[in-house]
C-alpha cells in the first residue's frame, strides 16, 4: 500500500480536524507517509502536532461549482494532503533558491499524479488535476515563462472550444483544434502538460460553464432569502469565494 503511517503500517484512516467547525479547512491530526513507486522515495506528511505540521488544508482545491465533476475529498484526499505539504516545502525553498523550488515542485506534481492513480482516481480526472496544479506551479515559480505557459494553455482551450462550435458551420474549422498540439511542441518536456491543459480544459470547459449556469439561479435565490431574513447573502458562496483564512479565524 503506497500510503502508510509513520511506523510503516498501512494507512487505514485519515484523521482530520475541521476548523472552525463550520469552515472548510482541515488540520491533519495524525501524519502519514507515501512511498513513491517510481523512485522508491518515502515522503512524510507531518501532523498538526509535529514540527511543520499540516494545518489549514482545503484538501483538493476544487471550487464548489465543480464538485459534481471532482469532489474536494474522497480517493484524492491523501494525495491532496501530500501535495499540500510538498507545496509548502517548495514555497519555503523558493525564498532562497527559486530554480530548485521549481524543480522540486515538478517532481512533486508527478508524484501527485502517480498517487492519484494508485488511489484508483480515474485516469482523465487524475491527469486533469495534475495539469491544473502543474500549470499553477509554472505560473508561481517560472517567472514570465510560466505566465506565458499558462496563457498558452488558456488560449489553446479556447481554440478547442471554438473549433468544435464553428465546425457546425464548416468542418474545416476542426483544423483549428490542431493548433494547440503544434504550439505545445515548443515546450519540449512540458509539451504533454500543455496538451492536457489545452485539450482537457477545452473539452471540459463547456460542461463547467453549463454547471455554473445551472447553479447560479439557486445561489441567487439563496442570497435573496438570506437578504430578506436578515442573514448573510455573501455566505451562500462559501467555501470557495467568501471566507478567507482571516474571515474564518485562521492564521
Amino acid at each position: 500500500m503506497p500510503f502508510e503511517r509513520h511506523d510503516g503500517s498501512p494507512l487505514d484512516a485519515l484523521r482530520l480536524d475541521q476548523r472552525p467547525p463550520d469552515g472548510f479547512r482541515f488540520d491533519l491530526v495524525e501524519g502519514f507517509a507515501y512511498v513513491d513507486p517510481v523512485t522508491g522515495d518515502r515522503l512524510t506528511v507531518p501532523g498538526a502536532g509535529e514540527a511543520s505540521g499540516l494545518r489549514g488544508s482545503d484538501l483538493a482545491s476544487v471550487p464548489t461549482a465543480l464538485w459534481s465533476f471532482i469532489a474536494s475529498y474522497g480517493r484524492q484526499s491523501a494525495p491532496a494532503l501530500l501535495h499540500d505539504h510538498r507545496s509548502l516545502v517548495a514555497s519555503e525553498l523558493a525564498r532562497t533558491d527559486r530554480p530548485a523550488a521549481l524543480a522540486q515542485r515538478r517532481r512533486d506534481d508527478r508524484v501527485f499524479r502517480t498517487a492519484l492513480r494508485e488511489q484508483r482516481v480515474p485516469l482523465l480526472r487524475a491527469w486533469l488535476m495534475w495539469a491544473w496544479v502543474s500549470a499553477d506551479r509554472e505560473r508561481e515559480f517560472n517567472g514570465w515563462l510560466g505566465r506565458l505557459f499558462l496563457l498558452q494553455g488558456i488560449l489553446g482551450a479556447l481554440a478547442v472550444v471554438a473549433a468544435v462550435v464553428l465546425a457546425w458551420w464548416s468542418p474545416w474549422w476542426l483544423l483549428l483544434a490542431a493548433v494547440p498540439a503544434v504550439a505545445a511542441a515548443a515546450w519540449g518536456r512540458l509539451a504533454p502538460l500543455q496538451l492536457v491543459l489545452a485539450y482537457g480544459t477545452g473539452l471540459l470547459g463547456p460542461l463547467v460553464i453549463g454547471q455554473v449556469v445551472l447553479l447560479l439561479p439557486f445561489r441567487l435565490v439563496e442570497a435573496l432569502v438570506e437578504l430578506v431574513t436578515g442573514g448573510d447573502p455573501g455566505g451562500v458562496v462559501r467555501p470557495t469565494v467568501a471566507g478567507s483564512g482571516e474571515d474564518q479565524g485562521l492564521p
